[in-house]
């Protein structure tokens, strides 16, 4: 990664913590510092660390909460990401797009006596929204954040799919189960971070795999057991090879699951990992970079090029800095799931020059601080329809009021999230408890995160057994199990199991989980390592690396050299 020169040292204003500004940094905000009436508005240097200001975006996602509740058009039924009797008010999908309201009809002037931030929250209150995230679904009513679905449930951030299961960020898939980050696969369970394969299960960071299970940084291998770093081989278990009649011979003696996956841990030990994931890509750092160029402390992105402080970018982005879950086009800072060109401290929103928008979907242009808006709306503020020149004329005031409240340059502050801090994605990157939430207080002695203690009503069903009452072979789970409740063995929360599911585990002969759907999607995470870079040696070369195995693991961490000339 070329060296950037620093320019500037702060203090984060949350956590306390110092970080650097440089050259690039400058020379980013110049760029994208919005010009109206022939007058520059600069865009200040941040308050904040990039972890602090990625939490604060993360505190306005929720993905995977949802909740029975009512349309308050209709009151009919709707599954939504909002609890509950909160303060926003949800339509129905098709109630929304329709013309029996509009968002602009929500209009108010700008009160130069108040602060912005305040004014927008009471905004965010009356302008109904849409109740979950999901474009073109069919007959998938508990998903969200996702895009061309068929007969799917209880999946996330997921892309041109059908029949998928309780899996996240998945793009051109079907039939699989538990998987995350994956593309283009097919019948395939508990994958993470795998592409092109078939019939997978329990692996990860493998490609072109089928017929195999267990697998660990793999290419191109069909009916392998348990093995690690191999790539086009056939008939190997445990990294040794065999023939045929061996294989299946040794294969059919492997059946208890605890004893394997435990001498699947101990062989990851015994093999090197590669220090980082990066593939086909130039100056860049961090992980799970692909395909991309000049980025510096980028993380799970594709396709991208002279950017920094991203996380979760999808394809053709450059010149941006402090995005999540973002893709398409280019100057876009501080935002989270936006897709455009030129847009400033925005959330959901597609289109060009928007800033301190929020949830704007239908490609609106030049609005400053609107909710909701539709049907490509340009020159609003505050969903007030203005001409160019009143909309040229009154936004530098209200930036220049912005100024003096100190809210210019900032994303919206978590206080104003629709969610509370342990619904969203937040919670999971950067988790806090209930006391730590409440206890942490703006300048102005107001809470910066919410907590809720709202939970959803427990499984209306015939009986709720404990996970270690089930049998262990799925021969032996009954039909009428899709009526119960299990208990989770981990949390005791209560899970169903669909008629969906159950065929799939046994068309694969694979046991019922005995945890939380949540619960095994922390356990996913946590075989993916930390967002967070160390400083190692190569443990075959000694030259220094970066990588985001901590020094103290265990694991052998090799430089991406050394890594290469180890694949069998």
């Amino acid at each position: 990664m070329q060296q950037e020169k620093t320019v500037e040292s702060k203090k984060c204003f949350h956590c306390q913590e110092n970080f650097k500004i440089t050259d690039w940094d400058l020379g980013f905000y110049e760029k994208i510092s919005p010009v109206f009436a022939w007058v520059k508005y600069d865009i200040p240097t941040p308050k904040l660390c990039y972890r602090c200001r990625e939490q604060r975006r993360l505190s306005f996602r929720n993905e995977r909460n949802l909740y029975k509740s009512k349309c308050e058009l209709t009151w009919k039924e709707i599954i939504s990401i909002y609890f509950p009797k909160s303060w926003y008010i949800a339509y129905d999908e098709t109630e929304w797009h329709s013309d029996k309201w509009s968002p602009l009809d929500y209009w108010r002037d700008f009160d130069f006596s108040r602060d912005f931030f305040s004014q927008f929250w009471e905004l965010l209150k009356e302008v109904p929204r849409i109740p979950l995230s999901v474009v073109f679904n069919e007959n998938s009513p508990y998903v969200n954040q996702c895009w061309n679905i068929k007969d799917s449930y209880l999946s996330i951030n997921c892309w041109f799919w059908e029949n998928l299961l309780y899996s996240e960020v998945a793009y051109h898939s079907k039939n699989i189960v538990n998987c995350y980050s994956v593309d283009s696969l097919e019948f395939c369970y508990e994958c993470i971070d795998c592409q092109k394969s078939y019939l997978l299960f329990n692996s990860q960071n493998c490609s072109n795999c089928s017929n195999s299970r267990f697998l660990h940084n793999c290419t191109g291998c069909i009916d392998c057991f348990c093995c690690i770093n191999l790539s086009n081989k056939r008939y190997c278990i445990f990294n040794e090879q065999y023939s045929k009649e061996e294989y299946m011979e040794k294969l059919s003696d492997l059946t208890d699951l605890k004893h394997v996956k435990n001498a699947f841990e101990n062989l990851k030990l015994k093999h090197p990992q590669k220090n980082l994931h990066i593939s086909w890509s130039e100056n860049v750092l961090w992980d799970y970079i692909v395909d991309s160029k000049n980025c510096n402390q980028c993380y799970d992105v594709f396709s991208t090029s002279d950017s920094k402080y991203s996380f979760n970018i999808d394809s053709n982005l450059k010149n941006w800095m402090d995005l999540s879950y973002c893709a398409e086009w280019e100057l876009i800072y501080e935002a989270i799931s936006v897709a455009g060109y030129n847009n400033l401290f925005c959330h959901l929103v597609i289109g060009s020059n928007n800033h301190y928008c929020n949830l704007c979907l239908n490609n609106s242009s030049n609005c400053f601080w609107c909710v909701w808006l539709k049907d490509n709306s340009s020159y609003c503020i505050l969903n007030k329809q203005y001409t160019r020149e009143e909309y040229e004329t009154l936004v530098p005031k209200i930036i220049e009021h912005m100024k003096t409240t100190w809210e210019w340059w900032e994303f919206f502050p978590s206080s104003i999230s629709p969610f509370w801090y342990n619904e969203t994605v937040a919670m999971e990157y950067y988790p806090i408890s209930s006391r730590d939430a409440i206890n942490r207080i703006a300048t102005d002695w107001k809470p910066i995160f919410k907590w809720s203690t709202y939970e959803n009503p427990k499984p209306d069903v015939t009986k709720i057994i404990p996970a270690s009452k089930l049998p262990e072979n799925i021969k032996d789970i009954p039909d009428d199990i899709t009526n119960w409740a299990i208990e989770c063995e981990v949390t005791q929360k209560p899970f169903r199991i669909i008629k969906q599911e159950l065929e799939f585990y046994r068309k694969h002969d694979l046991p019922i989980p005995r945890r939380h759907p949540d619960q095994r999607h922390l356990d996913r995470m946590k075989l993916r390592n930390p967002r967070k870079l160390y400083d190692r040696n190569c443990d075959r070369c000694n030259k220094e690396i970066k990588t985001t195995f901590s020094p103290e693991r265990p694991e052998i961490v090799y430089c991406e050299d050394c890594y290469n000339k180890e694949i069998i």
